[in-house]
């Protein structure tokens, strides 16, 4: 089975990764160290590991064309997510199958959102709890896919049975027959010609004996002593190791190949009926079209009248559309000219109302007699100011002169007197 897995398939559908090219941690990414989840999906891949070994798997899930798993598979990204993820609807398939589901493996072909679809439905008839985001099962890595093997795992169980030990056939002490003579000259007879044998077998080519004429055919017959039945037992046993499954890569062109040279064995198949059938819906589709045809001419006929007269009006009415839209167009020309007007005119009555309100209007002509008088007071308080000014001005000449007292007292009483 190794054998077969590790060297005859050439196209296998899964490689198993080696641990230090796909799952070579990146020099940003990965390398300063994992987080809770990233532990957590290591421990749950060597329990899955583990329970697979107990399911004695390398017997009965190689064959579909995978190889063993890593401790580190499901735990870690791969170089090819898409065959990853192959890998693990494939195996979580076969574990579902071996707990009485029906599920059928993916293919390569199926949309991976489908196929996430139908496995948490599966695993929802099973009763197998899925919290996941969809997202994080499409990836074919991390703790929700070794979860989600774990748990089919589980499901499963193993029973450990009690260890049986075969007797053994040697006796445990080796028989010695007492009445048997020793004979020295038969022993070392015995001894000298194992060593000759022992050295032909070592310097003298490995106990070959080169015939003397090697082009001389030696005619035998070949006998068998093998039962028939035994020997065909023994093939019935060993077949199934002989037979080897080679599951082609989809990107292989021999495989486009084998597909196409389905492909094109099915629609040869199916052609004959598919024409017969297509023939039919076509001759059924023409007469269809024909009496559509005669009864479109028959309702022409009928109504060529209806249809003169609909056109005549057609453009009666395409005549007086045109006369409405000219006259709404002076309509509006006429109703933008109104309100122009309008708001001059209420211009011109704001104006006159102004005017109008200031020649009725009396309160300047008060306010200019009310300063009138004003005006009046203010001269007369300073005529009297004047004069007594005038008056002091005189007393205080009389005082320092008194020569010119008499000389100026008569003026000055003839000057009050008038006023």
């Amino acid at each position: 089975m190794d054998e077969q897995d590790g060297d005859g398939q050439d196209g296998q559908d899964m490689e198993a990764p080696q641990p230090s090219a796909d799952f070579a941690p990146s020099a940003g990414g990965r390398g300063g160290g994992r987080t809770e989840g990233d532990q957590n999906a290591f421990m749950q891949m060597e329990e899955v590991l583990e329970r697979l070994k107990l399911l004695h798997y390398e017997a009965t899930f190689f064959p579909k064309g995978f190889r063993p798993l890593t401790r580190t598979f499901f735990a870690m990204p791969s170089s090819n997510p898409a065959e990853q993820f192959h890998y693990f609807t494939t195996l979580a398939t076969w574990l579902m199958n071996r707990l009485g589901n029906d599920a059928k493996p993916p293919s390569h072909y199926d949309d991976p959102n489908s196929t996430v679809a139908n496995l948490t439905m599966e695993l929802k008839k099973l009763d197998i709890p899925n919290d996941y985001a969809p997202i994080k099962v499409k990836a074919g890595h991390g703790d929700a896919v070794c979860s989600i093997l774990l748990s089919l795992l589980e499901r499963i169980g193993h029973e450990w049975q009690k260890p049986y030990h075969s007797p053994d056939d040697y006796a445990e002490e080796a028989q010695v027959d007492d009445d048997a003579a020793l004979d020295a000259d038969a022993i070392a007879d015995d001894v000298g010609h194992g060593t000759e044998d022992e050295d032909d077998l070592y310097f003298g080519g490995g106990g070959i004996t080169v015939p003397e004429e090697p082009n001389k055919q030696v005619m035998t017959t070949i006998e068998s002593h093998v039962e028939p039945e035994a020997w065909r037992l023994e093939m019935e046993r060993v077949l199934p190791q002989l037979k080897l499954q080679v599951v082609s890569d989809a990107k292989e062109w021999r495989t486009h190949i084998a597909q196409a040279r389905s492909h094109h064995t099915a629609v040869t198949e199916r052609l004959p009926a598919s024409t017969g059938a297509l023939d039919k819906i076509h001759q059924e589709l023409v007469e269809t079209v024909d009496r559509i045809n005669k009864m479109e001419r028959k309702l022409n006929e009928q109504c060529e009248k209806d249809i003169s007269e609909y056109g005549g009006k057609q453009s009666d009415f395409s005549t007086k559309q045109e006369v409405y839209n000219k006259s709404t167009e002076q309509i509006n020309k006429l109703q933008n000219e109104l309100s122009t007007v309008t708001d001059e005119l209420q211009h011109i009555k704001g104006r006159m109302d102004e005017r109008g309100s200031a020649m009725t209007d009396t309160s300047p002509i008060v306010k200019i007699k009310a300063a009138l008088t004003k005006i009046k007071q203010e001269a007369r308080a300073m005529e009297i100011r004047i004069g007594v000014v005038s008056h002091t001005i005189v007393l205080k000449r009389l005082g320092s002169n008194s020569m010119t007292a008499r000389s100026a007292l008569q003026p000055s009483i003839l000057a009050g007197g008038g006023a």
